[in-house]
């Protein structure tokens, strides 16, 4: 029997696009669609459509997501994910999780909630 970890990934509600820009802007909450939430266990489809690493900020909050989205640098660890150029990842946050994104400049980020890898 498949679990969600074996599955393909499903869309589960609409795809949104958040700009990663130079200031990280505020976070967006990307939510499953209301006939598949109690489907969903927080899986998300994450694409960097952008020509530079987008360090992803991921939280519970507007202000946790942007404070999220940040680079980590030579012994200092930082909460963003970074993510290469045309990346396109499977993340698992919490069902309700807000994005932002740090650029060095305006990129494209795309973030579909659903299940599976």
């Amino acid at each position: 029997m498949a679990t969600n970890s074996q599955i393909a990934f499903a869309p589960l509600g609409e795809t949104v696009a958040i700009t990663a820009n130079a200031t990280a802007p505020d976070g967006v909450q990307v939510l499953v669609a209301e006939r598949n939430s109690a489907n969903s266990p927080g899986q998300y489809r994450v694409v960097n459509a952008g020509t530079v690493i987008v360090h992803l900020g991921v939280g519970s909050t507007v202000a946790k997501a942007k404070a999220n989205a940040e680079a980590a640098a030579s012994g200092n660890p930082a909460a963003g994910i970074p993510l290469l150029p045309g990346a396109v990842e499977i993340l698992r946050f919490g069902a309700e999780a807000y994005f932002s994104g740090l650029a060095a400049s305006a990129q494209t980020i795309y973030i579909t909630p659903g299940q599976g890898i």
